[in-house]
């Protein structure tokens, strides 16, 4: 049986992971880079001491677990991400780009480590902890004292980065995992250079973290009780805005688009493999230079299934941006406006929680959707067995699919397999994964 943890592993290197089985993985904190705040960052030292959230073991009497640190320390490949630009990977990239050690570029340092101004370095910052405690939660310098109290909103006054709430959240992930316009800049050059291909989801990339918190009673008074449905839905319109805002402000590479922002696998295929069909959602001919557009129609299945009057306005702005035919000034005007049809369900989605009954109706739209499409290509794949198997998590945790669980299972562990390997993936897989899926979910 092939689950999504060994999946994501193989995906991403990482060695160590808390996980019972399949759809039962403990959820935690998976933000990844910089919390911004105008206070220092003090440093490991300033939250390591064992008084703090450096314990050997939880702490049974307190509100947090005080053993944060070494989690992070010991588990959590944060912590490892300044050592990675140190392999000979990483050198070869660098080398390839002329900007010589990788460990001193700012380039790799933006997402692999806790890159703030030296004048906002306290005496105890090590940049090559990587990316630490205050690369997620915020420069500690105003909020130190004041968090130990407890009182969550006076730490949020004071730079604590909320972390808690799905869309800061996937804001802090994003800016890091897909790239953003200034800072983290990702381009088809690096990519060239050999960095990996990108691919993230929040609430599978959450889950897989080592967990440093626990959602108790005393976490929802003070936080609030975010379900894991709201990090997924949040996850995927966030990242599908944050790559709008991408494509809208480095558009082009000389005389080319700039091409990190399209299907890697649209072009990077071999010839022989005559796979391509058309996608009856996207009416792009064979051929076409196509945008990874995995996060935009994974938005549209969203809004199909939470608020149904924004799906189909979005849908035909999604692909409106997609076909790119026309003058500059145009495509402008339509990522403008493809970027307002998001917000609108990033609104809607900040003001109402998902319900259960809503996880089933847009476990139904990924499946039916995805049935329709036969996801033809890698990347939409790829996101779609992530939520998949993040819907159902929710779900299997309700009961929800108590007496389907099984065949459930069957069906998520074949979509898994198809994905195995990016370089032959099978559609024709896949899809069966999902008619399983589909079939037990008649027994619901």
């Amino acid at each position: 049986m092939f689950s999504m943890v060994e999946f994501i592993l193989e995906r991403t290197n990482k060695k160590t992971v808390s996980a019972v089985g399949f759809l039962l993985i403990t959820v935690c904190n998976g933000t990844t880079l910089l919390a911004k705040n105008d206070y220092k960052h003090l440093g490991v030292p300033s939250c390591s001491d064992s008084t703090c959230h450096g314990a050997n073991v939880k702490f049974v009497d307190s509100n947090v677990l005080r053993n944060e640190f070494r989690v992070w320390n010991e588990s959590d490949p944060h912590a490892r991400a300044y050592a990675t630009l140190l392999n000979s990977r990483s050198k070869k990239i660098a080398e390839n780009l002329g900007i010589g050690n990788a460990a001193a570029a700012d380039m790799c340092l933006g997402c692999h480590a806790d890159n703030v101004a030296i004048d906002k370095r306290g005496a105890e910052f090590d940049i090559v902890d990587g990316v630490t405690c205050e690369s997620c939660h915020g420069g500690g310098e105003a909020y130190l004292q004041i968090h130990t109290s407890g009182d969550h909103q006076a730490s949020l006054s004071k730079g604590l980065y909320p972390t808690e709430d799905p869309r800061a959240r996937a804001e802090l992930c994003v800016s890091c995992h897909v790239g953003n316009e200034s800072d983290r800049k990702i381009t088809h050059e690096i990519m060239g250079a050999g960095h990996p291909r990108l691919s993230f989801e929040l609430n599978t990339f959450s889950s897989i973290q080592p967990a440093h918190y626990e959602v108790d009673s005393d976490y929802i008074e003070r936080k609030g009780n975010i379900t894991e449905l709201q990090v997924w839905a949040m996850g995927q319109v966030v990242a599908a805005r944050q790559f709008v805002s991408n494509v809208e402000s480095f558009p082009k590479a000389g005389l080319f688009p700039e091409l990190v922002h399209m299907d890697c696998l649209g072009c990077h295929d071999e010839m022989s493999k005559l796979t391509w069909s058309k996608n009856p959602l996207i009416t792009l001919p064979a051929g076409a230079l196509r945008y990874n557009d995995s996060y935009l129609l994974s938005s549209y299945q969203v809004a199909k299934a939470v608020v149904p009057e924004l799906a189909i306005p979005l849908l035909t702005d999604i692909k409106a941006f997609l076909i790119v035919n026309e003058s500059e000034n145009s495509h402008d005007i339509k990522v403008k406006k493809l970027d307002a049809s998001l917000e609108k369900v990033e609104r809607h989605l900040s003001k109402s929680p998902i319900t259960v009954v809503e996880g089933l109706n847009i476990l139904a739209t990924l499946v039916d959707v995805g049935l329709i499409s036969s996801h033809r290509d890698y990347a939409s794949a790829e996101q779609s067995a992530m939520a998949i198997n993040s819907v159902l998590k929710v779900l299997d945790a309700d009961n929800e699919l108590s007496r389907s669980r099984g065949d459930v299972v069957a069906g998520v562990n074949t979509l898994y397999s198809s994905l195995k390997d990016e370089d032959n993936y099978s559609s024709v897989e896949f899809v069966r994964g999902l008619k399983k899926i589909r079939q037990a979910l008649g027994t619901l």
